[in-house]
């Protein structure tokens, strides 16, 4: 979904011509090109915002009591915007690994793997761009963030109150669903800007992101700013409901069977 994603943003094409042409040019396996950087960006970005969230959650459970919703969607920005930072690399080396196939052949980067990615782009153009987009990126990462960590949160919390559902699998499940549709419906124009920030190809750096969302707005019309909705979605959603649901399981079994 990753894959498909990022070709309709910079690519300006439709989900099953996307998708179709994907498949034509590199075999079922081309929608897994990345996949390396994809990995590495979960280990860094993921494990950074869900421990910062639970971490500053406790902090401040312990010191203001039962947080409300602000609070917590507060939380999810920070923790989105540490693991963010942390994330950023992998997520460069990630867009253009996945872009690298339509670029002309002379343009083309053809890193191995991450690993590879990481240190051409270190070599070739300095260490501080592995860091390209990190704006549009930890902004993307407060507003998707805030909205899936904060949501999953209160959704949960709702449920339980009104007495629908009680603590469990089907409980967890239903709040990542909900929390996936606020996050992917928030975050996705952001997303967009970071990607074509990324892939930016002109002379010069790439436009602020208020800039780049004022050029996709203008040139593309404002519908262009949810491009790849069904695809961001589509992997978002399973994304916010394993990641949610272990995260609540693997706790659960620290506190029952470790911390006693």
């Amino acid at each position: 979904m990753d894959v498909v994603k990022i070709r309709m943003q910079v690519y300006k094409t439709g989900l099953v011509d996307t998708t179709k042409n994907t498949i034509k040019e590199q075999g079922p396996l081309g929608l897994y090109t990345g996949l390396s950087a994809a990995l590495l960006r979960q280990i860094t970005y993921t494990t950074a915002r869900i421990g910062f969230f639970n971490t500053l959650s406790d902090i401040c459970e312990k010191h203001l009591g039962r947080l409300n919703y602000p609070t917590l969607v507060s939380l999810g920005m920070i923790a989105g915007m540490i693991g963010a930072l942390i994330g950023t690399p992998a997520d460069v080396v990630m867009v253009r690994m996945i872009a690298d196939v339509h670029l002309p052949p002379e343009k083309r980067r053809g890193y191995k793997h991450a690993v590879n990615g990481l240190i051409r782009i270190a070599k070739e153009e300095g260490v501080l761009r592995l860091w390209t987009g990190s704006i549009p990126t930890t902004g993307r990462a407060a507003i998707a963030n805030g909205a899936q960590l904060g949501t999953y949160s209160r959704s949960k919390m709702f449920l339980k109150d009104s007495g629908l559902l009680e603590e469990g699998l089907l409980l967890q499940f239903i709040a990542s669903l909900m929390s996936g549709i606020v996050a992917a419906t928030a975050s996705l124009p952001i997303d967009i800007a970071k990607t074509r920030a990324q892939n930016w190809k002109e002379s010069g750096k790439p436009p602020s992101v208020g800039r780049m969302l004022l050029m996709i707005s203008k040139g593309e019309g404002p519908r262009a700013l949810w491009r790849g909705f069904l695809p961001y979605y589509a992997r978002i959603a399973p994304n916010t409901v394993i990641t949610m649901v272990c995260m609540d399981q693997l706790t659960r079994l620290y506190l029952t069977h470790i911390r006693r």
